[in-house]
């Protein structure tokens, strides 16, 4: 799945888009079943989400959301070049039809634009899986940048940043993933979601996401384990990286919204499989001759700022 020019686009540009990874007839099962999950909230209600970003109702360690998780597991593993992986147990995007007034379109002055790596992070640290609109080449200039804004993270851009990175040759791009597709990007780069732009073909087509992130098992401490292996045996999940610096994320929701009426209780069949249990860090890796991706284990650095 993954090619030389995939490589290349991540090196260059710092995401590449990898079609074919489900195809349509899979896709539409999984949409069935976030779309069945939907109807049981109460009518004129939305699940709790942010950009629509679903991070809570234990939506990560649903059947589609595995079923998804696992489909992703060849194409990381040819990324890193190695099959001992372990994955994030991340959100699922659902994006509602603008056109119903529900969500808002895509504006250039309102933007989520941000960076998910932290500036304590050094060099690459993850390959993560999304559909968004990107600052393409930010990835190269990313301690510059966080050495400018004097900032642990980059939540996000202001005009400023944008004029910053674009004397530097990097602009701003929509970036389109087909049907089963995925969008694979550095975790240094800039990005955000992709809302709809106004008048677009297909005005009521609605926007099924799942975040996927794998890295090598080799780079885990006994306390990342521990915490993944928690977030799974609870149903909880997790931030963006798979390895180190795992963030577990609270279930409670926030006063006002909406509660699942059947929330899930258990882990699904697909999620207990021989490879969903390594991929969560509760069965070990035979130890073996190291694989060639293992030998680079990212590092940290210690800054100042806050």
């Amino acid at each position: 799945m993954i090619t030389q020019e995939n490589r290349d686009e991540l090196q260059e540009k710092g995401y590449t888009v990898v079609p074919g990874v489900m195809t349509e007839a899979e896709c539409d099962n999984q949409i069935a079943s976030y779309r069945k999950w939907l109807n049981t909230f109460p009518p004129g209600t939305f699940p709790q989400c942010k950009f629509s970003l679903i991070q809570r109702y234990r939506i990560g360690h649903m059947e589609p959301t595995w079923c998804v998780r696992l489909k992703a597991y060849p194409v990381f593993s040819q990324l890193w070049q190695t099959d001992k992986l372990l994955t994030s147990f991340d959100a699922v995007a659902i994006g509602r039809p603008p056109e119903n007034g529900q969500e808002e379109f895509w504006s250039p002055d309102q933007s989520w634009l941000h960076c998910d790596q932290s500036a304590d992070r050094e060099g690459l640290h993850a390959y993560q899986d999304w559909t968004f609109e990107v600052i393409e080449g930010s990835h190269k200039h990313f301690d510059d940048f966080m050495e400018k804004l004097q900032k642990i993270r980059c939540g996000k851009v202001s005009k400023e940043d944008l004029k910053w990175f674009a004397e530097r040759g990097c602009y701003r791009k929509r970036v389109a993933c087909p049907k089963g597709g995925m969008l694979l990007w550095d975790s240094r780069l800039l990005h955000a979601n992709a809302r709809p732009v106004k008048g677009r073909e297909h005005p009521d087509r609605w926007r099924y996401v799942v975040f996927v992130c794998m890295t090598p098992a080799a780079w885990a401490s006994e306390k990342d384990i521990e915490l993944k292996v928690g977030a799974y045996n609870n149903l909880l999940l997790t931030g963006h990286w798979a390895s180190m610096g795992i963030n577990v994320f609270p279930s409670r929701l926030s006063e006002g919204s909406v509660e699942d009426a059947n929330p899930l209780v258990e882990l699904p069949d697909v999620a207990t499989s021989e490879l969903a249990r390594r991929l969560a860090g509760v069965l070990a890796y035979e130890e073996t001759v190291e694989d060639e991706a293992s030998q680079y284990i990212p590092k940290y650095r210690h800054v100042d700022w806050n």
